[in-house]
């Protein structure tokens, strides 16, 4: 009895420091069950305005609830994992040494690392969902930025118009998330992390992590944050998301159009909101204006649907883009207004019959293309 009992020690006495040690071992972005923490669910990508003819114009700058992160951030490169400095997050780290880099831009261009370009070969060692970590370099970002002071009480987001292949975001010292999505726009809430005034915000970015064994084909491989960075605010009540859906009828002639409207209330009541779309034509004359009425639950999202006729649209097609603006403006139960959001649309039908090609009826040919931003 107590030499099996000793022998159940030593087994478990071994064992569990394996298991912790195989779990700590486990990276994030060697891990394909982790592609992102405390993300925001993907969305379609908009700015609330504080007007209609500045969210029809659709220029960032116009709104008072965005505010540019672009310019140059403070930054290490560190050629492995485990050179970078692991707490440089820290309100107190001190990086007066530390060089800057501009951003958006890719840290091989800057003359950090060197930019690869191959088509279906890996540029690193196949050993999925693994990483060669003495060639993955870490690029770590800091940036202060003073919040405005008319965001006092209200929402914070932080967009990345791209992530990279995996990144950590701290706030203030605070860690906000994690994502891997090298070319889509990554976003966090980060209303519980800012404060009045100065805040501090860190970013580690590394080149490679197992989402880069998707990215098999040619193009260059280059890395760090590559496109705009943004703040931008809302109140408790907003618009969260929509999806605009123009359409043509079986003539060609005359369109409908359907909008599904997500709203997100992050008070701790239901709230009654109403939302005003209307369509505006290019010469800013408004086609139909129709009120819908939501009521969103207490700290929940809920969408709503509604779908019009359209009589006789312009059409759109490659030789005539012709666009309309959808306008949607939300206010509070008793009419009084919360924020406006656009997006151009263009009434067209796509369709393949007898093996052809159809825009609005009418056969096209497709040449084939393949343009990377850079």
């Amino acid at each position: 009895m107590k030499k099996s009992w000793i022998l159940t020690s030593l087994i478990f006495a071994f064992l569990v420091p394996a298991n912790a040690q195989e779990k700590a071992v486990v990276n994030d972005w060697e891990n394909p069950a982790v592609f992102q923490i405390n993300r925001e669910p993907a969305r379609a990508t908009f700015l609330p305005y504080a007007d209609k003819s500045s969210a029809i114009a659709d220029e960032y700058v116009r709104s008072p609830w965005f505010y540019s992160l672009n310019g140059n951030w403070k930054f290490q490169w560190s050629p492995t994992p485990d050179q970078r400095p692991k707490d440089f997050y820290k309100t107190d780290f001190n990086s007066v040494n530390w060089k800057e880099i501009p951003v958006p831009s890719n840290w091989e261009l800057k003359g950090y690392g060197i930019p690869i370009y191959t088509n279906i070969t890996y540029p690193f060692p196949k050993n999925p969902p693994f990483i060669d970590h003495s060639d993955n370099p870490v690029g770590s970002y800091l940036h202060n930025f003073n919040l405005p002071e008319n965001w006092n009480g209200r929402r914070v987001y932080l967009h990345f118009e791209g992530g990279t292949s995996a990144m950590y975001i701290w706030v203030n010292g605070e860690k906000v998330g994690y994502s891997e999505n090298t070319k889509s726009p990554a976003e966090f809430d980060i209303t519980r992390y800012v404060k009045p005034g100065k805040n501090l915000l860190a970013v580690e970015a590394y080149r490679w992590s197992d989402g880069s064994y998707l990215e098999d084909q040619d193009f260059w491989r280059i890395s760090g944050i590559d496109r705009n960075v943004y703040l931008y605010s809302t109140e408790n009540v907003r618009i969260a998301d929509f999806f605009a859906r123009p359409d043509l009828d079986g003539n060609y002639k005359n369109g409908s159009l359907s909008v599904d409207i997500k709203l997100s209330n992050y008070n701790n009541s239901p709230k009654n909101a109403q939302v005003e779309a209307s369509l505006v034509d290019a010469t800013g004359k408004e086609i139909f204006n129709q009120t819908l009425k939501i009521n969103t639950p207490a700290d929940s999202k809920k969408e709503e649907t509604f779908t019009r006729k359209v009589s006789s649209p312009y059409l759109w097609s490659n030789e005539t883009p012709y666009l309309y603006s959808l306008v949607l403006t939300l206010k509070d139960e008793n009419g009084k207004f919360i924020e406006t959001v656009s997006t151009k649309i263009g009434f067209r039908k796509v369709e393949l019959k007898n093996g052809q090609l159809l825009v609005n009826g009418k056969r096209i040919l497709v040449h084939g293309v393949n343009m990377h931003e850079h």
